[in-house]
């Protein structure tokens, strides 16, 4: 049974990292990251511990690793919790080495020539669409005015 407890505890722990790598390799990409995966995957990674610091048996990782998509799901109903989720995305993203960033003096030359375009969308209230778009630059543009960084 000890064998078997062990292995729970290390296929979780393999699991949680993988998916801490992959979502910040979708974050240096520009790739979509869906932010309910990642909520789970931090509620699940907080259970690892929690199972770690406490010592009870990792075979509570089985019924924990459900519980912690409907734990992440309502984690982020309250703005808290979404507000600490794109934090945490902001810090794990990491900084961006200078010639990965957008120039936007670049894109604004190019436009120059071609008029005016007038904006659909106000530029301060956010669109509603059925898929997330989180990317590290978008996630910081969220973030830094609510905290006046950057």
């Amino acid at each position: 049974m000890a064998i078997i407890s062990q292995g729970v505890l290390v296929l979780a722990m393999v699991w949680t990292l993988w998916q801490l790598v992959r979502v910040r390799r979708q974050l240096r990409s520009g790739a979509m990251v869906v932010p309910p995966l990642v909520a789970a995957t931090l509620v699940f990674a907080l259970g690892i511990i929690v199972v770690i610091m406490t010592g009870v048996s990792p075979l509570h990782l089985l019924w924990w690793f459900p519980c912690s998509f409907i734990v992440g799901l309502v984690v982020l109903v309250f703005p808290l919790g979404t507000h600490l989720l794109l934090r945490f995305l902001v810090l794990f993203a990491g900084s961006m080495e200078s010639s990965e960033r957008p120039q936007p003096q670049t894109w604004k030359g190019a436009r120059v020539g071609r008029g005016k375009s007038k904006r659909r969308h106000p530029t301060r209230t956010p669109r509603r669409t059925l898929a997330l778009h989180l990317t590290a630059s978008s996630v910081r543009s969220y973030v830094a005015p609510a905290f006046g960084s950057r």
